[in-house]
């Protein structure tokens, strides 16, 4: 399977034509996007669950809990149990985490992957935008590439292990191909999606 991760963004961007000077503003909240693609040939078993993949999504009516199959867990070395130290509100581009006295000087790096709201509808995947070492207390502040969708209570789970975004599909059509043995074609292409 072939995956590709991304980021579409909403902005609005003016500039003057005779200065050329210009300014941006962020219209909505960034959202992640994948495509998805399967091999180039498949059994038929394996082209059996692809279809039912595709069939399942009901178009754009289903959601599809995605994480980046490339990046599942940190390549900083905090792991365990982690959670909130600190309340965090919506909009905030930093939050504090606490993984307990067993977690010092453990790190979360640039690009490392965490998720907030997991189990529920405001379920947010995060990108950790520079490196971080944890106190030895097991406090880490990390700062974030896009800012908090919601807000979060102080000791709300933190998943660091294959944290996911809910994506739908960015069309309702999907097709794919059958020759002489041959099944492939099966494809997904999502942006996250969020009510």
């Amino acid at each position: 399977m072939r995956l590709a991760w991304g980021q579409r963004r909403f902005d609005l961007r003016f500039e003057n034509g005779d200065s050329g000077s210009g300014q941006s503003r962020l219209v909505a909240p960034p959202r992640w996007t994948a495509a998805l693609s399967c091999p180039d040939a498949l059994t038929a078993a394996d082209a059996a669950v692809w279809r039912a993949l595709v069939l399942g999504l009901n178009g754009r009516v289903n959601q599809l809990a995605l994480y980046d199959l490339g990046n599942p867990a940190p390549r900083g070395t905090m792991r365990g149990t982690l959670t909130l130290a600190s309340a965090a509100s919506a909009g905030a581009t930093s939050i504090t985490l606490t993984g307990g006295a067993g977690q010092a000087a453990t790190t979360l790096l640039q690009a490392d992957w965490l998720g907030l709201g997991q189990s529920g509808s405001q379920r947010e995947l995060l990108a950790v935008a520079a490196d971080a070492t944890a106190d030895g207390s097991g406090l880490i502040t990390v700062s974030l590439v896009s800012p908090l969708r919601w807000a979060y209570s102080s000791g709300a789970s933190v998943v660091w292990d294959k944290p996911t975004a809910l994506f739908r599909q960015t069309t309702d059509a999907s097709t794919w191909t059958h020759e002489r043995a041959i099944r492939t074609g099966y494809t997904l292409d999502l942006m996250e999606s969020w009510e």
